[in-house]
């Protein structure tokens, strides 16, 4: 068994009890290079200076998501996480803030967020979940990957309820 060979089957071993039951441990660790090389190729010309994007990855597929300032930045991350080896697709859920909020906003935004995260951990949306929230200006953005359409649906319904919430953007793909 060469080098490569062992590493790779440590990993596998390393992973198997926190890999996803829809992926092999093989499809979790390519995964994770690529989303790797995703965040690389985001930041190695200081594209984000200090924006908060997430990237998940799920059999090849890279989603962005999260507010940004504007609709050109969102197309940039797009090309250049394209760009990149193994990314069969990219879901390109960064929306273009809505207006500048207050501190007080803000801060409100902060436990809006905590809420909703805390509502859906608490629910029973399936196996494979991974979902983002963010929230700017009262509207909540979910983003991530779900197993199927009804925990799609479930989480959405799930933030709308949360005290403060104006308005809920689904970003999750389900697959």
């Amino acid at each position: 068994m060469n080098r490569l060979q062992i590493i790779a089957a440590a990993l596998a071993l390393l992973f198997a009890g926190s890999v996803p039951a829809d992926k092999t441990a093989g499809n979790y660790v390519d995964d994770s290079a690529i989303q790797a090389k995703v965040k690389t190729a985001l930041m190695g010309d200081n594209f984000f200076k200090g924006v908060g994007v997430n990237i998940e990855m799920h059999k090849g597929i890279v989603q962005l998501g999260g507010w940004v300032d504007s609709a050109e930045f969102a197309a940039k991350a797009e090309k250049q996480a394209a760009a990149v080896e193994g990314v069969r697709m990219v879901d390109n859920q960064l929306h273009v803030k809505p207006g500048a909020v207050s501190m007080g906003q803000s801060l409100d935004d902060g436990v809006i967020t905590t809420r909703v995260k805390g509502t859906i951990s608490d629910a029973d949306l399936g196996k494979g979940l991974a979902i983002n929230v963010d929230t700017y200006g009262g509207v909540v953005l979910l983003t991530g990957f779900v197993q199927g359409a009804d925990s799609k649906a479930h989480a959405e319904e799930l933030a709308a309820g949360v005290a403060n919430v104006t308005r809920v953007i689904n970003g999750i793909y389900a697959y």
